[in-house]
């Protein structure tokens, strides 16, 4: 499943896979940024 996050300035990052890394850190590999009217969303995978 997914795991989400949010960075200080409201970023949501959203990590697949990243559901089994729950309050943990982990470093990731952006795969696509999306601005919305809403703010912006990150979304990720976990660096192999």
């Amino acid at each position: 499943g997914q795991g989400v996050g949010y960075l200080d300035d409201g970023t949501m990052v959203v990590v697949e896979g990243g559901r089994r890394h729950m309050n943990s850190d982990l470093e990731v590999v952006v795969t696509r940024v999306l601005q919305t009217a809403a703010g912006r969303m990150i979304f990720a995978h976990p660096k192999e």
